[in-house]
Formats: C-alpha cells, structure tokens, sequence
C-alpha cells in the first residue's frame, strides 16, 4: 500500500489558497477602478467657473510635434485660444516631410462648454465645423461629433496637459498626436 505524499497534498492546499487569494485580490481591484471611474463624472461647471476656465485660456496657443519640431517626417497639432476670424477655439493638425505638408485639417468653433470632474475640465466645440486643407481642400468633411479637449493643471503653466478625446476614432488618420495626456509647448502665435 502506498502512502499519501505529504509534501504534495500541502503543495496543493497552499496552490488552492494562493489562487483564492490571488482572484479575491484582482476582483478588488477591478471594483475600485470602477467605482474610483463611475465616482468622478464629468458635470456641467456653473458661469463663473466657466469665464475663469475660459478667461485662462483665452489668447494662449499650445504645439506639440511627434516626434520632433524639426524631424524629417513629423506630425503637428496645434491648440489655440485666439478670438480670430470668428474662431474662438481651434484644432489644428498637420502631417509633414521635409519642407512639405502632405495633410493639413482643422476643427474650429465660435464657442466652446466646459465640464468638469476633479481636476479635469473638458472642452466640447459648440456647433463645430471642420476645414480640411490637404490632400484635398474641403469644408466639413471631416467628422467632429464627440471630439473634445480634456485640461488637467489648469491654472499651473508649468504643469498643463492636454488629451484628446475621441472615443469613436473618427479622426482622419496619421492624427491625433495626443491621444494621451501630453504636455504641450505655449508658443507665440504663429511662431
């Protein structure tokens, strides 16, 4: 008759534990995130804030280029804040090699709303048009339902990011640079 190996029946007991314990730890963890997601949502911030948000915004440019300002092949987005030819908010992107632009589009808006959720403010273009100027020059042909702006450090020049949001990935391709937060470059306009 043989006998029970001792070592490998506690081997088994601690696997079944460690297992237990392990699946008992990630369901934790997957039910924090989602509460920590579904505790922050995003709401509608009162007239004072919004002309505070708006009020920091307002004549501020910010660049950022993938990978460099200077690469051969580059991508390039540009956000700007500036009360120009009936555009108060404008996204700006554009795709080059060398000295040329092979594409070059823009979302811009009269206006814009502004939400908020901790430390994050959403700007969402109000009735926005798009303008796309290479390869082919055309007015509202690229879509910009659910397109929006996320901003976390607001108010510290030295610490801003931006995100683009764009769920359904309706932008045209290679865009956008900035699908996470990124801290962009403040530049004078038109520099």
């Amino acid at each position: 008759m043989k006998r029970p190996n001792i070592l490998h029946q506690i081997y088994q007991n601690v696997s079944i534990t460690n297992t237990v314990t392990f699946l008992f730890s990630v369901i934790l963890i997957l039910i924090s995130l989602a509460y920590i997601s579904c505790s922050n949502p995003l709401e509608p911030v009162d007239s004072e804030e919004e002309k505070r948000v708006k009020s920091a915004l307002k004549d501020r440019s910010f660049r950022q280029f993938d990978p460099s300002k200077d690469a051969g092949k580059r991508k390039g987005v540009i956000l700007d804040f500036f009360d120009s030819e009936n555009k108060i908010i404008t996204l700006w992107a554009q795709y080059a090699e060398g000295e040329t632009a092979l594409k070059e589009w823009e979302i811009f808006a009269k206006d814009y709303r502004v939400e908020k959720a901790g430390s994050e403010y959403r700007l969402y273009f109000t009735t926005p048009r798009s303008h796309q100027i290479l390869p082919n020059e055309c007015d509202d042909c690229i879509e910009t339902a659910g397109i929006s702006i996320s901003i976390r450090n607001l108010f510290d020049s030295e610490k801003i990011q931006f995100k683009l949001n764009d769920a359904d990935k309706i932008l045209p391709s290679p865009f956008p640079v900035f699908k996470s937060w990124t801290r962009f470059n403040e530049d004078e306009y038109f520099d």
